[in-house]
């Protein structure tokens, strides 16, 4: 799950902190995402009575470029992005995915601009008043992942810790750990990932 602070987007699993290099009122990606009125308008009306400044604010689509993820929000842009292959498991499973992104969103609407933990407890919190208690931070579904070779190699020039990835990024992108330890969690250039590329 990814988590966006005051304009910073931060991949907490991989230990990645990156910047990103888009404005603000970015479009959607139209041959990736499709948008959804009846989840779009459930979302609202979940959120109405706790956020009524927030519910006319959120979008919500199918993603068609998720192959692992059930969701995403996106709480800079208030949005709710689902994998398709969640219609083939359950409505219950769309509903579930549904409302625990949409905590994500009504966490960090609540609490500003304030650094939050991903599941935190203000998003457990946000998780009860919507009617999910105690979710848990990740679903087990049977989702199958695209096998893609890692042909890069970023690597701290601080800790020394390393991740592959199969493309280039395009951002840039520092070492989620040391920006935390050395910097009160802001995003570090002295901590940019080094790119090596690895040998076929």
């Amino acid at each position: 799950m990814r988590r966006i602070l005051a304009g910073l987007r931060t991949f907490v699993g991989s230990g990645l902190f990156q910047m990103p290099d888009h404005p603000p009122n970015r479009p959607a990606s139209r041959t990736s995402k499709t948008r959804d009125p009846v989840l779009e308008q459930r979302a609202r009306d979940m959120v109405r009575e706790l956020a009524p400044s927030l519910a006319p604010l959120i979008v919500v689509g199918w993603n068609s470029r998720m192959r692992t993820t059930a969701g995403v929000a996106i709480a800079l842009h208030r949005e709710i992005w689902l994998n398709p292959a969640l219609r083939e498991i359950s409505l219950e499973e769309v509903d579930r995915t549904l409302l625990h992104e949409l905590a994500h969103l009504l966490a960090l609407h609540r609490h500003g601009r304030r650094r939050l933990a991903p599941h935190g407890p203000e998003w457990q919190q946000a998780c009860r008043d919507l009617g999910i208690p105690g979710e848990g931070r990740t679903h087990q579904l049977p989702f199958t992942a695209r096998r893609m070779k890692r042909r890069y190699l970023l690597r701290c020039p601080g800790c020394g810790e390393s991740h592959g990835r199969v493309r280039v990024p395009r951002r840039r992108i520092a070492c989620l750990s040391c920006c935390r330890t050395h910097n009160r969690g802001i995003y570090d250039d002295r901590f940019r990932f080094e790119v090596i590329r690895i040998e076929e």
